[in-house]
């Protein structure tokens, strides 16, 4: 299953931006925020220099594979309060540093980049 998950996740990959990295964040969960107001929320959040693209709910990302894919993923994976983030890769932030820039943001309880939440 796990190559399954990496071969539809390469396939994906090369169909998005080649600029954007994407992370996955879980809200707390009595926040129950839509992925346009989660984005404006981050937007006035103190970035740094971190270029945000775009928020989607994960469920939506994972639609956005396959549909054999979205219905598997539905019944393993979690995706309440969970979103998916994209990213300038090119910030010139090291992985932990975006993970504490994001982790300083009140409402994000976790975050992980989107290939290493999926394998674990």
């Amino acid at each position: 299953m796990l190559f399954g998950i990496f071969v539809l996740i390469a396939i994906n990959v090369s169909n998005m931006l080649e600029d954007s990295e994407r992370w996955v964040i879980e809200l707390e969960p009595d926040l129950d925020l839509s992925d346009t107001s989660l984005e404006s929320q981050i937007k006035n959040e103190d970035l740094k220099e971190l270029c945000l693209y775009r928020v989607q709910t994960l469920e939506d990302y994972f639609e956005s594979l396959t549909t054999n894919f979205e219905r598997q993923s539905k019944t393993v994976i979690d995706t309440e309060h969970r979103f998916v983030i994209y990213i300038d890769e090119n910030s010139g932030y090291s992985e932990q540093q975006i993970q504490e820039i994001f982790t300083d943001i009140a409402e994000i309880q976790e975050d992980w980049i989107l290939y290493d939440w999926l394998l674990r």
